[in-house]
């Protein structure tokens, strides 16, 4: 007997030994779903022997509101009479109207937790019972490959399941911790107790995706999708709100950390050989949070932003620019005003660090700063060498003097023309060669870095311009296209009205006539039933007279003949 028979054999003693029927433990075990039926029956605290109407008349709760905890919790309807519920529904729920009784529970807040915890408990449910299916199909590809397979799958199940409970209180403890931590001190900061930073990562590329893997593969990545998600987020002290299929909802008290978090998922799952890129969207301001969900114009902001967002970009509100603009290390794009669906116009920029940014090397003010400095400091310490040659001062031109005396915060940086001549003179000069060689080598690379700053700024002056051109160019498109639409949707309705109006026209003249049609019909029927009810009454007289007069010669007759016997 191999061992996953031993299993199987295992698995029927302890259903049998529960009391499950024989039928069923072999239904479920052609079907393959033995260890389902195990899960079930080893989680059934007790069986149920209450239904309905005797739960409300023990616990005290009318049975439409078992009805709306019952529905609230996730589980659907019991019908009348259905053996559903233990001794622990009866005794929660007796406890329930006791908190509510007392005070200390209002009802709609006890509807509410009770949807709460019965959608983590759902979730949780879920998982662990993937969690089993995918072991057992891993077990049954193991052995199909000629591998070994481990017995005592559900005693391990039913083990882990007796550590759930524990686990559950102590996490929710922590989080129970956390989130008053968390919301004292939002309260202590300066935005304010309902002021966070909302954001969405979306993958790109996952439809395409879920069209070329296998089932087990998709599930990999998505669970690597999770997996990388929690870990970031968490990691940078947010919350992941809620998984939304290739999306995270992820949210953060503060907004420099929030954006710190967002730039870590971008590079995180830009480094990840398995997953695509993601496109992240961040806004920040008021939120309303309900349920460990969170609501509100941010909210929508930061889901509207994703879909303008560039693979691997971040893009942000004009509210986290402002709140992070004077950070050095942050460096920001705009993107100029987007439309948004259900938002309108808004201002967009992509955030980088500082680092990435390829401007940086040209246009940073501070590195330009630095390399001034730098030259200063050389010229100085020439300076001071020269002083103390006093012999060979008089030696040096009288442009490389005047070179060296410069200094202090309003020096203005030498022309071209300047620096050759600076060159020519510290070439004529007699100065030690390590000491000439130091001063043409500082020339050059101050010459060298005045170069490349002024490329620098012609290019960006010119990718301004041939973007203020493009943009306007945009923009004229825009209208033109804007007008041609108004013309036609204007002469659509124009002919649509006039169409309107005549089918209106005709269908008055078909119903006059018709109208006048039928009066004048009518008006016939009247004339034509007026003279078929005379011909009528004529006929009707006419047949009264003749039955009056037969009467009477009958009546005649008879006073006739009544004479004749008479006499």
């Amino acid at each position: 007997m191999s061992e996953q028979d031993a299993e199987q054999v295992d698995l029927r003693s302890v259903l049998m030994d529960l009391g499950v029927p024989l039928d069923e433990v072999e239904r479920a075990e052609a079907d393959g779903t033995l260890e389902l039926l195990a899960l079930e029956r080893v989680v059934w605290l007790e069986p149920p022997t209450f239904d309905l109407a005797e739960v409300a008349a023990l616990s005290g709760v009318s049975p439409e509101e078992i009805r709306s905890y019952w529905r609230a919790l996730g589980f659907p309807d019991p019908r009348p009479g259905e053996k559903l519920f233990t001794e622990r529904d009866v005794e929660m729920l007796s406890a329930v109207v006791s908190f509510i009784a007392e005070g200390t529970l209002e009802p709609d807040l006890a509807l509410q937790m009770a949807r709460v915890v019965g959608s983590a408990m759902d979730r949780i449910a879920t998982a662990q019972v993937d969690s089993l299916q995918l072991r057992r199909d891993a077990r049954e590809s193991q052995e199909a490959a000629g591998g070994t397979v481990t017995a005592g799958a559900a005693r391990n199940t039913a083990e882990l399941l007796s550590l759930m409970p524990r686990v559950m209180e102590l996490v929710w403890r922590r989080q129970v911790a956390h989130a008053a931590r968390r919301r004292m001190m939002r309260a202590a900061s300066d935005g304010g107790a309902d002021t966070v930073v909302v954001g969405f990562a979306d993958m790109v590329g996952f439809t395409a995706k879920t069209q070329q893997l296998e089932d087990h593969e998709l599930a990999e990545v998505v669970d690597r999708f999770e997996t990388v998600a929690y870990d970031v987020v968490n990691s940078h002290g947010g919350r992941v709100v809620k998984m939304i299929g290739d999306e995270v909802m992820f949210l953060h008290d503060e907004v420099r950390a929030g954006a710190e978090l967002a730039l870590a998922l971008a590079e995180r799952f830009g480094d990840d050989p398995a997953l695509s890129d993601v496109r992240v969207g961040l806004a920040c301001g008021p939120v309303l949070e309900r349920d460990g969900d969170v609501y509100g114009q941010v909210v929508n902001l930061a889901n509207r932003i994703v879909s303008i967002a560039y693979p691997g970009s971040v893009v942000v509100s004009e509210e986290v620019h402002d709140a992070l603009a004077d950070h050095d290390d942050l460096y920001f794009r705009s993107l100029r005003s987007h439309y948004l669906k259900d938002i309108g116009k808004v201002p967009l920029w992509v955030l980088r660090r500082s680092a990435e940014s390829p401007e940086a090397p040209y246009r940073d003010a501070r590195e330009r700063r630095a390399a001034r400095e730098f030259l200063r400091e050389q010229w100085a310490m020439l300076r001071e060498e020269v002083r103390a040659r006093s012999a060979e001062l008089s030696d040096l031109p009288e442009l490389l003097r005047r070179e060296i005396a410069r200094g202090g915060p309003n020096q203005t940086e030498p022309t071209t023309g300047q620096f050759e001549a600076l060159t020519d003179a510290v070439l004529e000069a007699d100065l030690q060669p390590q000491i000439q060689v130091e001063l043409l080598a500082d020339l050059e690379v101050a010459q060298r870095l005045r170069r490349l700053e002024e490329e620098a700024q012609a290019k960006a002056a010119e990718a301004d311009e041939e973007a203020e051109r493009r943009l306007e160019e945009i923009e004229r498109e825009a209208r033109q296209r804007i007008e041609h639409i108004e013309r036609e949707a204007r002469l659509k309705i124009e002919r649509a009205l006039a169409e309107a109006e005549e089918k209106s026209r005709r269908a008055n003249e078909e119903a006059s006539r018709k109208v006048e049609r039928v009066a004048i019909e009518a008006e016939r029927k009247a004339e034509r039933a007026a003279k078929e009810a005379k011909v009528e009454a004529q006929r009707k007289a006419k047949r009264r007279s003749r039955d009056r007069d037969a009467r009477n010669g009958k009546k005649g007759t008879r006073n006739h003949k009544k004479d004749e016997n008479d006499t």
